[in-house]
């Protein structure tokens, strides 16, 4: 089996021959040659990945300068106008980016990488595969970029007359101004002169935008120009067909009606009210008791008098038989009695309550 090999190989050769010589042979047609045909992979050795058109590079970053790169920078690959990578984020130093553009062409295009705004020193060509150490350098940090800082809008103030045509300013007409849905506060109305129109906003879009003037509802023939922020003007507004104001009807002061008032009553002088007399007993201290009674409260008689409405009674003095003696009315009478009597009585009740409690003891 062995002794075809030679025979095969020789008429290979041949067959190459032959063919080189009708190739170099003048009139001999041309043909076009084949590509080469791939290497035949040996059994056993290693196959190279293949990665689809995915080039994946990790750059090792350092500053020229010398400042320390912090993490978080945002890193991104662009290939000119027609791809532009997922931003990743730097992180001890280094970047791991993926450049996988899906476009056709590009194989072999360069590569721009940016450090957040600042391009590497280095060029990268498109080439599909895998580089795990790449160093790179950019000149410098990104620079942060400076917080605008807002400028406020200034108030535009605005002063002058208001001519109506064919008809006065009356009291009580509104003038205002107004710029898109703005509308500032009236102004002061003095006869046809007004101060004070001020228009004060926050809002910058409205800086460059038409000034409209109205009274009462009505535009002004014409504008005086864009909103200024900081501008003191004076005007000559004037309108056509401002509706006036219908005076208000003043209705008559009301009658005041008579209200009927009570009676007011009349005091009548009362007789004076007797002082009434305060009598205090004091009871006698017992020296056998052995138990000391509670206190007893004094008995206050007030002698009050019924007083008379009207016209007071005069009885009439009757002369008595004795020298110079006047006739006591019967009640002074028996109130003086009982005075007399009370106490005498207080006594007799104090005696015999201690009598009761000395017979209780025994």
């Amino acid at each position: 089996m062995n002794s075809h090999f030679p025979k095969m190989g020789l008429l290979a050769a041949l067959i190459f021959t032959s063919g080189l010589l009708l190739t170099a042979l003048p009139g001999a047609p041309v043909h076009a040659q084949a590509p080469p045909p791939l290497p035949t992979a040996t059994p056993g050795a290693a196959v190279p990945p293949t990665f689809g058109g995915i080039m994946i590079v990790l750059l090792k970053i350092v500053v020229s300068d010398g400042s320390e790169l912090p993490d978080g920078l945002t890193v991104i690959a662009r290939i000119g106008d027609e791809y532009e990578t997922e931003p990743v984020e730097t992180k001890n130093g280094v970047a791991f980016i993926k450049i996988i553009p899906g476009v056709p062409g590009l194989v072999g295009r360069s590569v721009s990488v940016f450090v957040d705004t600042v391009p590497i020193d280095q060029e990268l060509v498109y080439a599909p595969g895998t580089d795990l150490n790449r160093p790179v350098t950019i000149p410098h940090l990104p620079i942060p970029t400076p917080t605008p800082t807002k400028i406020p809008v200034r108030p535009a103030v605005y002063s002058g007359t208001v001519t109506i045509a064919g008809a006065r300013v009356q009291p009580g007409m509104v003038l205002v101004a107004r710029i898109g849905s703005y509308e500032s506060f009236p102004a002061n109305l003095e006869g046809p002169n007004f101060t004070g129109l001020v228009i004060i906003t926050t809002d910058e879009s409205l800086v460059g935008q038409p000034v409209e003037f109205y009274l009462n509802g009505i535009a002004a023939t014409h504008s005086p120009g864009p909103f200024e922020p900081g501008k003191n003007q004076r005007l000559d507004l004037v309108f056509v067909g401002v509706p006036t104001p219908e005076p208000t009807a003043t209705e008559p002061p009301a009658t005041p009606t008579a209200t009927a008032m009570p009676p007011t009553a009349t005091a009548t002088s009362l007789p004076p009210t007797a002082t009434p007399r305060i009598i205090t007993a004091t009871p006698t201290k017992t020296p056998t008791a052995t138990r000391i009674p509670p206190t007893n409260t004094p008995i206050i008689v007030l002698a009050s008098p019924t007083p008379s409405l009207g016209v007071a009674t005069v009885e009439p003095e009757e002369s008595s038989g004795g020298c110079g003696s006047t006739r006591v009315p019967t009640g002074t009478a028996v109130l003086n009695m009982l005075l007399m009597m009370g106490p005498l009585a207080m006594i007799g009740g104090v005696k015999y309550r201690r009598r009761r409690m000395l017979k209780n003891q025994k």
